[in-house]
């Protein structure tokens, strides 16, 4: 018999390898080098994990729901393509719907999917805060990706962003900086939110004389490069953390204007290792997140629930899968 509690996850972690990796093993859809793939298919075996594939379309339906907070940030795309991928592996569609981090059109996104009797939803949520009725009493699997609601009975797949938070304020402490701040945007996105904690906590610790300084810039940018001067030229940082890898984009494009020098004058530490950085004349460094892995477990455990309803969740389960660091100073 198969033992549910067993994930992709924990196939990767004692094999030592990705999630992908194992995921293309059992699927056979990308070529693994043979010591590798035998490695892993022997642990599969130990651990009883049945990988076969159904021979027909499972009796539920077919199609998944697939709810993004704005579609148009590189990371969302990389998960968006790892959930995609496994689910056509498996038989399942996808119906991806983009909020575009709009409230109201998230509600609508919410009621349209789950009028569409989709078998399964994966939702990375707008406002932490607000915790739709909706997804509350929703009959069917959810699992939140990246972004998740501060109180919530589901499943949650990203990062520690708390402990992320403190990796980079410990990192350009460690680099000399002694007065860094945080830019990101308002603190209703979980992401944001636990980030900044994290930052502040660890700011504390290691430069306790120096003030925490938040910098919430609006997600439309409206007024993003005023403002971002303002901030530079009133708290004068020389290090400072970007919430996500479009405020560093931001931030570096006022930089300039004001002539401000990277990292002479100012050290950044961003999220995502963004193509767009390979072409800088100056070094950023990075806090990665493991995109591909957080989607396909994501799925993953989707599927699961789908296919044995009772392993669904009644409880909240979070899966925080590890970050990177890229130290380009």
């Amino acid at each position: 018999m198969q033992n549910k509690l067993v994930r992709l996850e924990d196939i990767a972690h004692r094999a030592g390898v990705s999630i992908t990796t194992v995921s293309h093993v059992i699927n056979k859809t990308r070529y693994v080098k043979q010591e590798t793939r035998e490695l892993v298919l022997g642990i599969l075996e130990e651990m009883n994990y049945d990988i076969k594939k159904p021979k027909a379309k499972p009796k539920v339906s077919s199609l998944i729901g697939l709810i993004v907070a704005d579609i148009t940030e590189d990371y969302y795309i990389s998960i968006v393509k790892a959930i995609e991928t496994y689910a056509s592996e498996q038989r399942f569609s996808i119906l991806v719907c983009d909020s575009e981090d709009d409230v109201e059109k998230e509600k609508r996104n919410i009621r349209n999917i789950l009028d569409r009797g989709v078998g399964g939803l994966i939702i990375s949520p707008i406002n932490s805060e607000k915790y739709p009725k909706e997804i509350r009493d929703a009959q069917i699997p959810v699992v939140f990706v990246d972004r998740k609601y501060a109180k919530h009975d589901k499943v949650f797949v990203g990062i520690n962003n708390f402990e992320s938070g403190q990796l980079g304020t410990r990192y350009l402490a460690s680099k000399g900086c002694r007065n860094i701040g945080f830019i990101g945007y308002p603190e209703t996105v979980y992401t944001v939110h636990q980030r900044a904690i994290g930052y502040r906590d660890c700011l504390s610790q290691v430069l306790p004389d120096c003030h925490p300084q938040v910098l919430k810039l609006n997600y439309r940018h409206e007024d993003s490069n005023k403002r971002i001067r303002e901030f530079v030229e009133t708290v004068h940082p020389d290090g400072v953390i970007c919430a996500t890898s479009d405020v560093c984009y931001q931030l570096i494009g006022s930089l300039e204007e004001m002539g401000i020098r990277i990292p002479d004058q100012i050290k950044i530490v961003t999220y995502d290792d963004n193509k767009w950085l390979d072409y800088l004349k100056f070094p950023i460094s990075v806090i990665t997140q493991p995109t591909s892995e957080i989607g396909f477990t994501a799925i993953e455990m989707l599927m699961r629930m789908i296919l044995h309803p009772e392993e669904r969740k009644k409880i909240a389960t979070e899966i925080f899968l590890e970050t990177g660091f890229i130290d380009r100073l």
